[in-house]
């Protein structure tokens, strides 16, 4: 039986080919257009060492794809030591196709982390927190198969292993508790925080803290705070 969960997932499905599919399709192409002209990428990094503007941003949805088709969807810490082999590919296969110098190396490999994170949660959001107690979860869905063919039978396995124990259940149940006491929720969608920061700048806004870009990104339309 084919399992996904539709309408709960904090973004769009991950699965979506029509989203999914085609950003990556469209990045790999250019990505590769500019290997084969022996070129790679000019990126520009902002004051606050985030990449900016359309360069910026493929590099950043380039890094989404080694995630996505590198990093094991079993892991539990990124910042593992076991993981330093796995780091130096990501970074040269992001440096043979981006012009990025070695000091923008650890943004660019927690760049990956948190994407790798964020395509955990919406495997999980999606295949598997319904389907907890069913036993077809702990079969790879066709729309991972199709999608993602570098996710094999025993990374699944595993991957669902962990996102069923009590360890897990734990954590989720603490995180839940600090965003129930989270008074405001964030607007900033997909890199929200680094867009919403050079958007300000572009306006000439100065803000000391950074406390000022959180409030910037909660206040609506509207100048109200969203709750």
């Amino acid at each position: 039986m084919e399992h996904s969960k539709k309408g709960r997932a904090r973004r769009r499905n991950p699965m979506d080919p029509t989203v999914e599919g085609k950003r990556r399709a469209t990045i790999m192409k250019r990505v590769h257009m500019a290997r084969k002209r022996g070129e790679r990428i000019q990126v520009t990094f902002d004051e606050k060492g985030q990449p900016e503007g359309k360069h910026g941003d493929e590099l950043m949805s380039w890094i989404g794809v080694l995630a996505r088709e590198h990093v094991p969807i079993w892991i539990q810490d990124w910042r593992s030591r076991d993981l330093d082999g796995l780091k130096e590919i990501i970074w040269k296969e992001t440096v043979t196709s981006f012009t990025v110098e070695e000091s923008f190396r650890n943004t660019c490999l927690k760049s990956c982390g948190e994407a790798a994170r964020n395509f955990r949660y919406d495997l999980y959001k999606t295949f598997v927190e319904e389907f907890i107690n069913e036993e077809s979860v702990w079969t790879r869905p066709k729309k991972v198969i199709d999608n993602y063919p570098n996710i094999e039978e025993e990374d699944w396995m595993k991957f669902v292993q962990y996102r069923t124990s009590s360890q897990f259940q734990q954590l989720s149940d603490r995180g839940s508790e600090i965003r129930t006491n989270n008074e405001y929720s964030s607007r900033g969608g997909r890199d929200g925080y680094r867009k919403l920061d050079q958007e300000m700048f572009k306006k000439n806004k100065k803000w000391e803290k950074r406390d000022g870009l959180w409030l910037e990104q909660q206040t609506g339309p509207d100048g109200e705070l969203k709750m």
